[in-house]
C-alpha cells in the first residue's frame, strides 16, 4: 500500500481539497509523498504515479485491463444522463479518418466566413466565448447538418449544447454534485430540446437530398434499420456525443493561442506569416495549458509497477496521473511558454525526458486523440483568418488557468476581452 491521502469524512475523503485545485492537489502531495500515493475521493480510490517508469506503465496498461474510456465516462455521467450514451451508433473516433479531412476544413472555411460576417467591421469580443462560437459553427456544420437553410437553427441548438456540455464534468467538477442532487434536470431538459430541434434539420436536410459523402449522412445511414422518432433521437443523439466529445477543448485551444499571441505582439506579426511557427505555438499552448487528469479504471486487479515497487491494483481502483504537474516539472525550464520547444508536433527535448509520456499533448499509442491533425489544421487556419482579417487590441492582462479544472485544456479565470477592427 502506498501513502493514502484521505480525510475525516469516508465518503468524502479528500474530495473537497482536491476540487479546490487539482493540479495544486497533486502537485503537493506529491511533494509530501512522493511520486506514487493513493487518494480516497467521493467513493473512488485513485492509485497516483508521477515518476517516470510510474507514468510510462500507466499509459502502456492495456485498455481491456484498465479502461480510460469508462474512467471518462465514469467522471461524465455525473452530469450527463445514462440515456444518452445508451445505444449509440457512431463515436468522434469513427469521424476522423484522414481523408475527412479536406471536408472539415471545407466546413471551417465557411463557418469563418459567417463568424467575421457576424462580427462586422469592428467591435469586441470575449475570446473564449468568440472561440466557443467558432467551434460550434465547425461542429454543426462538419456533422449536424446545419448548413445552408439549415444554418437558422443554430441558435437553437447552441444554448441546449452549452446546458449539457458534458466537458462540464471536467472543467466545474463541483457541478455534477449539483447535477447529482438536481437528478440530471437540467440535462434532460437540454436532451429534450436537442432531440427536437436536430429532428426538424433531419426532415430538411432529408427533403434536400443527401451527399452520401457527408458526415452528416454517414451518421443517418447507421440508422437506416430504424424507422421514425426512434431513427431521429439515434441520429439526434450521436450527434451530441460526437460533438461534445470533439469541440471541449479545441475551442479552448483555440482562445489560449490566440490569447498568447496578442500578448506577445513580436512573435504575432511572425506567425501570421508563418505557419510553421503559429503550430509551434499551438503545440506550445496545447502543453502549457493542458489540465487532463489521466485515468485507468481497472477492470481485473492489475499491477502497475514504478522504480522501486510492484503494486497490484483492484477492480474500481482508477489509475491516475495529472498532465498539468508532470508537462511542466519533467525538465527545467517547462513551465514558461516557449515555442521553441516544438518542431511541428514533436517535442524537441523528448530525448532529454526519462520517459516520453511525462510530456503530452494529444496523448500516447492507442490513447493518442485521433483528431489531432484536423484540430491542429482547424486552429492554424482561424488564427490566419481572424488575424489577417483583423487588427485585435487586448484588454486583459495575465489570464491563468482557472484553478477546479479537473480535465482538458484550460479555461482562463477571467474574462480575455477584446477589441478588434478591420485591417
Amino acid at each position: 500500500m502506498p501513502p493514502l491521502v484521505s480525510g475525516p469524512l469516508p465518503k468524502i475523503g479528500a474530495g473537497l481539497r482536491m476540487l479546490r485545485d487539482p493540479t495544486d492537489f497533486f502537485y503537493s502531495a506529491r511533494a509530501e509523498h512522493g511520486d506514487t500515493y493513493a487518494v480516497d475521493c467521493f467513493g473512488y480510490r485513485l492509485l497516483c504515479v508521477f515518476s517516470p517508469e510510474g507514468v510510462k506503465n500507466l499509459w502502456a496498461v492495456p485498455e481491456e485491463q484498465a479502461s480510460k474510456g469508462l474512467a471518462d465516462y465514469a467522471l461524465l455521467r455525473h452530469k450527463v444522463p445514462d440515456e444518452l450514451f445508451a445505444g449509440r451508433r457512431t463515436r468522434p473516433h469513427d469521424l476522423f479518418r484522414s481523408d475527412d479531412t479536406a471536408s472539415y476544413l471545407a466546413n471551417l472555411e465557411r463557418a469563418l466566413d459567417d463568424q467575421i460576417e457576424e462580427m462586422g467591421r469592428q467591435g469586441s469580443a470575449e475570446l473564449f466565448a468568440l472561440t466557443r462560437r467558432i467551434g460550434h459553427r465547425l461542429g454543426l456544420a462538419s456533422w449536424g447538418g446545419v448548413v445552408g437553410e439549415c444554418a437558422k437553427y443554430l441558435d437553437r441548438l447552441i444554448p441546449a449544447l452549452d446546458r449539457l456540455d458534458a466537458a462540464d464534468s471536467f472543467v466545474h467538477p463541483h457541478h455534477g454534485l449539483w447535477a447529482m442532487v438536481t437528478r440530471k434536470s437540467a440535462a434532460r431538459r437540454a436532451i429534450r430540446e436537442l432531440d427536437k430541434v436536430f429532428g426538424e434539420v433531419i426532415e430538411a436536410r432529408e427533403r434536400e437530398g443527401l451527399d452520401p459523402d457527408d458526415l452528416f449522412a454517414r451518421i443517418c445511414a447507421s440508422w437506416s434499420d430504424v424507422e421514425g422518432d426512434a431513427r431521429k433521437q439515434g441520429i439526434a443523439r450521436d450527434i451530441v456525443l460526437i460533438h461534445m466529445g470533439s469541440m471541449s477543448n479545441l475551442f479552448a485551444a483555440l482562445a489560449w493561442t490566440l490569447v498568447h499571441l496578442l500578448e506577445r505582439p513580436e512573435i504575432q506579426e511572425r506567425a501570421r506569416h508563418d505557419s510553421d511557427l503559429l503550430d509551434r505555438v499551438t503545440f506550445e499552448t496545447i502543453r502549457l495549458r493542458q489540465r487532463s487528469i489521466v485515468l485507468r479504471q481497472c477492470l481485473q486487479p492489475t499491477e502497475l509497477a514504478d522504480e522501486k515497487t510492484v503494486y497490484r491494483a483492484s477492480p474500481g481502483v482508477f489509475l491516475t496521473t495529472m498532465m498539468s504537474v508532470t508537462n511542466t516539472t519533467a525538465l527545467p525550464d517547462l513551465d514558461g511558454f516557449d515555442p521553441g520547444h516544438f518542431h511541428g508536433p514533436r517535442f524537441k527535448r523528448v530525448e532529454e525526458l526519462p520517459a516520453k509520456e511525462l510530456v503530452t499533448t494529444f496523448g500516447h499509442g492507442r490513447h493518442a486523440c485521433p483528431a489531432q491533425v484536423f484540430s491542429i489544421a482547424a486552429i492554424r487556419r482561424t488564427v490566419e483568418r481572424l488575424l489577417g482579417h483583423y487588427t485585435f487590441t487586448r484588454k486583459f492582462r495575465d489570464p491563468q488557468p482557472l484553478r477546479r479544472q479537473l480535465g482538458g485544456v484550460a479555461r482562463a479565470d477571467r474574462p480575455c476581452r477584446v477589441d478588434y477592427r478591420l485591417r
